[in-house]
This record gives C-alpha cells, structure tokens and sequence, in this order.
C-alpha cells in the first residue's frame, strides 16, 4: 500500500485506487498521512473539518469518517488507523509515504553537494522532483492546518528545484538550463534565485548581453509591482558581469556541450572538533542504535532541531557515549562536527565564549565576530540555517547556559551530556545511563589488561568488576593499574579493593580518579543536600526511602524527599518508583563509600569517629523503618592521611559543631544518637 500527497491525495494498493471519494473522508487521511506515526488529535481534525463553528454531531461524524477509513485499509494490512487518547494516528511504514520518500533523496541530495559530488546531487535530487505530480494535495478543499501543510510542501519542492539547478551549473549544464530557467521565472516573476542563475546561464554560455538584460527586466518588475530595488546579492552579481570579473568562470564561447565539469570552488570551512573515539568502547549496543537512529532521520521542513540530553551519576561513561555515538553518525552531518567542554561539574564556561569560538571554527575572522553574546548566538545559527551540523556539549551545568548554543536549524542536531536534570528542555530526547552490566564491565576488564590474562583469573575479575560497582571510570581506573602494574595479580587487586576504606585511593591512576569525579559533583550541593549526602554514608543497605531519611535527619518526610529529589537531580542519587506509588532511592556502593569519607572530615574536629564502612548488602524490598548503626562518641580522630578522602583540607573546611539529637527510628541498626550540622 502507498500513500500519495505530491499531486493529489491516491492511496494505492497493488495497482487498485482506494482513494476515498468522499472529501472531508480524504481531509482526515491527509491529515493523518502527513503526520504518519503521530497522534493527531480529535480538536485537530474537527477545526480542519469545520474550522471555528463545527456542528453540534462533528464528534460523532469524525468517529464515521475514521470507521469508512478503517474500512477501507482493512484489518492487518501494513496500515491502519489506531485510537489513542483524544486522537488518532496512522500506524504504517514511512516509506509507504511519497513525501517521506521525497525528503530522504533531498536530504542525499544536500549531503552530495556538500561533499562537492554534483553528479549524485542533480541524480538524487531529480528522482526526488520526479515523484511529484503536481500541486500537492490538489483534490483537497484544505483548511487552516491542511493549507499550512501544502505550504511546507510546495516550499520543500522549490527548495529542492533550486539545489538541483545549483547541482546542473555546478556541473557546467548552463545551456540546458537556459530554457528551465526562463520558463520558471514566468512562473515565479519576483523570485531573484532564478534570474540570478539565469543570468549566470547565459553569461557562461556566453551571452553576456541577455544576462545583463535579465537583470533590468527583473529590476523593472520589482520597481514597478513592489517599489523595490534588487537585492544586494544580485547587484553585486551584476557589476561581476559588467566587469568580466574573473571570480566568475569565463564564457564557454564553443557550441559544444562541455566534456568537462568546471573546476569545483574552493571547498568552505567544516569544523571536524570531535575528540577521538574510544577504541575500547564497550556495550551501550541499545542506546547507540536508538540515538544513531534519531541523528540518521532526515530533517523536516519546519521541524524543531534534534536534541539528545545524555544524564547518569559521574563516572558512568555520558562523554564517552556522547563521543562514540557523534562519531557513528558524522556522515549524516557534513557540513561539520563542533564539540566544546561546558564544565558544569567544575567552573561552568561562558556561553558567549563557547559562541565565539564555534565562530571562529567555521571561518568567521576573530575580527568579526560580535562582542555580544546574542550577536554572536544569532551568527551561528545564521550559519547553521543552510547546513547539516552536528553539536556536542558536554557536562553542561543546566538548561539556560545550553540555549544560546542551539542552531534553529532542523538540519542539525546536538548532543548533550550532563550530570545533572536539565528540566523544561521541551522536545528533548533523554537518555540516562545506567552502570555496564556485568558481562560488560569484563568484557572492558578483558580489552584493557588482555583476555588471557582475565581467562586465568576469571573468578577475580568478576569480583573486582563488583567491587567497583560496573561503574566505568571505576573499570578503567582498575584495569589501568592491572595493565601497569608489575606482578600485580587479579586476585590480589581484589583482595585490596575489598578494604572499603581504601578503595577509592585504589581507583586512581593518573588523571582518572574516581574520587575526584564525586566531589566536583558534591561541590555543586547545597549545604542541606551535603547533610544529608554524608549520611548516606552510615547505609549499608543501598536503598533509602524519605520516611528513612527523614529518621535519619529528625526531619519531617516531606523535607526529606525533596532533599533526595536534589541529589537524585544531581546523579548522585537514582530514583525508582514502586508499585505502591512510593519513591525507593538507590545510592551507589563507591557513592556511599565517598559519602562515608566526607562524614568523616566533618566529624574530625569532634573527635568523633563512626563504625567502619561495611559493603553494601544486596538490593531488597524496603520493609519498615529500622533503627540505624550510627555515630557513636568515642576518643578516636581520623587520621590526618585520610583527609584526602573526602577532598577538602583541614585548613580550608575549619571544624563546625555538631549536636548529638534525641534517639530516633533510623535504618539498619539499632537506635542511636543522630548527627546533624
């Protein structure tokens, strides 16, 4: 089955027209065809129908229309109307769609005149011209939303009449053209694209006289109909012509078609900032497919630019995912990739600056570029609107210092990797990561110190795999030390990562540091967030609900939860509904850990020590309430060694009191005194 909106509104079927011959019938197709695989809702279809007066039955008369067409795709077919709320949509292939078809030899089309390969351009482009049959949806009365729809199309289809005519005179096809290109201009008498290659046509045909009289005929329409004087492009290319400037190619005086192309120009600046794939990149098989699926779908007219939010915990692996995936889809956006570092873990970077250097990454003089920030935002996106570009941001501190960094450009498309929730990204497409499985944290284990070597001590690779909580960085720093370290065994790395004491100083080789990566994200919290983060640390479960929290603060569960809500937004926290409509939070093992070490610092300047970190006992259904294993006082300071655990020096955090509160029902343990700030 085929749907055909360029020309008339057919439906085909193995030869047979089902077109319906009743026209509001054929309204509501056209509607739900061009919005194929999205839901158009009932208030949509009735204003197309009725526009602003619809009749006291259009609810019951559009439910008649949808059974005629529902009828007439039959049942299992490859199409067919499905009911959704408040609307309906048109479950069916994209190709079945002439127009889907159309925009995807374009977009080809596009991309070949990037890459300078005018023969594939005028090829695509002109299968693409040759699927319309005439004005698109001709056999429609079309309404508000239908006229809109016909507008975008006929549009798309000047569009690509005008890079196919660039593709034939790139191709030294001007004599051809010569006719093509008059005879549009009597169709579209105020339109300077076609007179200037006309103008251009004959020049390079050698006809320089009737190009520079094409150009006082146009000027005579503009005057005469709208008071206006040619463009400046096209002033410009008449003083070319006047001039016999050399930048434009010197007339081709032989009769002869040419047996040659001209000389392609000078090909324009394309940014190529990507960092380096990973070469041991590992598993992310399913939210690689699906990101390369979206940045690979072609661009539609009108459509808003493509924006993938890549979140997770620190040390999950969001850049390079980010990274990896840009690289998988590169060939889709030739007109460049820019990547730029946000710091939003650190000192976030100015958006003005990040702009200014985007410029210059695509040619724009240093000179030139604007002094203001939404100057220069306003010329990027100008040099985005006619191109196909691929933007990563990373470790982005939040929504408002992304959007000056957007293209307005549905040819594009960004990438943005964040640790924290970016609220209100309307029409985003989030992916939040999860730690690697356990088959693919060995698998990254094997690609770093070698397969032989984890086949020998398979049992301790897993545990270390464990230990480190399949957290990425935590992977790499471990197999880095494996890789690096001389008769170092699998068994006994285990043996040292299973002191939790210690173990994020062994997670750090170099400039991988597991700890390092924590606290960038702690210093972003606020003081009641940090409270409540370092008393995660006494967990030794890794489940925590408000009502525990709230135990664990002696503060009511409604103060508690947003405060969880707070660190589940900044990945240090994952939240996870339960079936009873109460929110589980999950803390990671090496997060508690770290959770620990700042509990720790704080409680040095009191001379007040907790019991020793435990492991993290598995994952079970959160019961009530429990007492928990608390702070207890005892005349033990932590060892000044360890003050490096928690990243803050003595001097800088200075000792803040504390107070010991009343007993209250806590977790795991039994009942104690509580510490809060």
């Amino acid at each position: 089955m085929e749907f055909r909106v360029l020309g008339s509104l057919q439906v085909v079927d193995g030869g047979a027209d089902l077109t319906p011959s009743a026209a509001k019938v054929r309204a509501v197709l056209a509607m739900l065809v061009l919005r194929h695989n999205q839901i158009v809702s009932t208030r949509e279809l009735i204003d197309e129908l009725w526009g602003e007066r619809p009749p006291a039955t259009a609810l019951p008369t559009l439910h008649t229309y949808v059974y005629k067409l529902r009828k007439m795709l039959g049942t299992g077919g490859p199409a067919t109307v499905v009911t959704q709320t408040y609307g309906y949509l048109l479950a069916t292939a994209p190709e079945t769609i002439d127009v889907y078809r159309f925009e995807r030899l374009v977009a080809d089309g596009w991309n070949a005149l990037e890459r300078e390969d005018a023969a594939h351009a005028t090829e695509a482009l002109s299968q693409a011209l040759a699927l319309w049959r005439g004005p698109a949806l001709a056999n429609l009365a079309a309404g508000e939303l239908l006229s809109a729809q016909i507008t975008r199309l006929e549009e798309s289809r000047l569009r690509a009449l005008q890079l196919r005519l660039d593709a034939d005179l790139r191709l030294g096809r001007h004599r051809e053209l010569i006719s093509e290109l008059k005879e549009l201009i009597a169709i579209h008498p105020l339109n300077e694209d076609f007179y200037a290659k006309l103008m251009t046509a004959l020049y390079q045909a050698g006809r320089r006289g009737e190009a520079l009289e094409v150009y006082q005929n146009l000027r005579q329409v503009l005057v005469g109909q709208l008071g206006l004087e040619p463009s400046p492009a096209l002033c410009r290319l008449q003083q070319r012509l006047l001039s016999a400037n050399p930048g434009l190619e010197q007339p081709d005086l032989d009769p002869a078609p040419p047996s040659a192309p001209p000389a392609a120009p000078v090909a324009a600046v394309r940014p190529a900032q990507l960092p380096p794939d990973i070469a041991d990149f590992v598993g992310r098989a399913e939210v690689v497919d699906r990101i390369a699926a979206l940045l690979s779908r072609p661009a539609e007219s009108g459509t808003a630019v493509r924006v993938i939010c890549i979140s997770g915990m620190p040390g999950v692996g969001e850049t390079a995912l980010a990274v990896h995936a840009a690289h998988r889809a590169r060939s889709a956006f030739p007109s460049g990739q820019l990547f730029t570092e946000l710091g939003g873990s650190g000192v976030p970077a100015d958006p003005g600056e990040v702009l200014a250097g985007f410029l210059r990454a695509t040619g724009v003089p240093p000179g030139e570029v604007p002094g203001d920030r939404d100057e220069r935002s306003k010329l990027f996106r100008t040099w985005c609107s006619e191109r196909q570009v691929l933007i990563v941001l990373d470790d982005a501190a939040g929504y408002a210092q992304i959007q000056p960094l957007l293209p307005g450009s549905a040819g594009c498309a960004v990438i943005v990797t964040s640790r924290f929730a970016l609220h209100g990204f309307a029409g985003a497409h989030m992916v939040e990561l999860d730690p690697l499985t356990g088959e693919e944290g060995l698998e990254l284990l094997s690609r770093i110190i070698g397969p032989a070597r984890l086949s020998a001590e398979r049992a301790a690779a897993e545990h270390i795999v464990r230990l480190c909580g399949r957290l990425p960085l935590a992977l790499r720093c471990a197999g880095s030390r494996l890789a690096a370290g001389q008769g170092l065994t699998l068994a006994k790395f285990a043996e040292r990562l299973e002191d939790p004491r210690s173990r994020l100083s062994d997670l750090r080789v170099a400039d991988l540091d597991v700890r390092t990566t924590f606290r960038a994200t702690y210093e972003r919290l606020g003081e009641p967030e940090r409270s409540l983060f370092r008393l995660l640390g006494l967990l030794q479960t890794p489940h925590i609900t408000m009502r525990q929290a709230g135990a664990l603060l002696g503060c009511e569960p409604g103060h508690a939860e947003r405060l969880l809500a707070r660190l589940a937004d900044c990945s240090l926290l994952s939240a996870r509904p339960t079936a009873l409509g109460e929110v589980h939070y999950a803390v990671h093992e090496l997060v508690r850990l770290y959770a620990r070490e700042c509990l720790e610092r704080e409680l040095d300047g009191c001379a007040v020590a907790v019991p020793a970190p435990q492991a993290a006992e598995p994952a079970a259904p959160a019961g009530p309430a429990q007492p928990v294993e608390a702070a207890v006082p005892r005349e033990r300071a932590v060892p000044a060694a360890q003050d490096e655990h928690c990243g803050v020096p003595v001097e800088e955090a200075g000792a803040r009191p504390f107070s010991l509160t009343a007993p209250a029902d806590c977790v795991n343990g039994t009942a104690s005194h509580i510490l809060g700030p």
